[in-house]
């Protein structure tokens, strides 16, 4: 009886094609998540920008830092855009929020929340949970210096924090040329934060 199929060589060219055709989908795959989890960021810190924006013109300031040196979980610094007035409709995510050692998100995670974008103002929450206090004066002082009302960061696709927080990194990231600003063009994994200062966006 005449039996047809395939021979070896045939099925070693079938593997070896589909294993060509894999090495270029899967990195291309791989990179087109991480684009869109940039532009998820960027457009998410666009969204809390215009809602920051919003809130100043409603009370002369932007909204507060949560943390204040009381141990406030980082989300609590977004509380004041979502309520008692929805500035935006949701509270930001981080997506490439990671564990570091600088990582201010530690609070919110173990309070079983998302973390959110890490989040620093002139102003603050009190002791008491009324925004009624100032950051550090130094770093209150340091922030009036390089004219920074409050800055957003995500920590970028590596995952971790590079920003060298102090007058000089404030100065560097103020000059929108320092090594700590993400920059897809030096690989979509590469190192850096994206930033919103002042609600401007800073990499990405």
């Amino acid at each position: 009886m005449d039996r047809k199929g395939f021979t070896l060589i045939e099925l070693l060219i079938v593997v070896a094609i589909i294993g060509v055709l894999a090495a270029i989908a899967v990195p291309n795959f791989l990179n087109a998540q991480l684009r869109a989890k940039v532009a998820r960021v960027i457009s998410d810190m666009k969204a809390v920008a215009m809602g920051q924006e919003q809130y100043r013109l409603d009370r002369g300031q932007y909204t507060f830092d949560g943390d204040c040196n009381v141990g406030g979980a980082e989300h609590r610094s977004y509380i004041p855009l979502t309520t008692p007035v929805a500035y935006i409709s949701f509270m930001p995510v981080d997506e490439f929020a990671g564990i570091d050692p600088q990582f201010q998100n530690m609070q919110t995670v173990k309070a079983g929340l998302r973390p959110v974008f890490e989040y620093t103002s002139r102003v603050s929450f009190g002791p008491n949970g009324t925004p009624n206090c100032k950051n550090s004066t130094g770093t209150y002082d340091m922030m009036g210096r390089v004219h920074i009302e409050y800055l957003m960061t995500s920590l970028g696709p590596d995952g971790d924090q590079d920003y060298p927080w102090g007058e000089a990194g404030a100065r560097d990231l103020a000059s929108r040329s320092a090594p700590f600003i993400y920059n897809p063009s030096n690989g979509l994994v590469s190192n850096g934060n994206i930033y919103v200062l002042n609600s401007q966006i800073i990499g990405g």
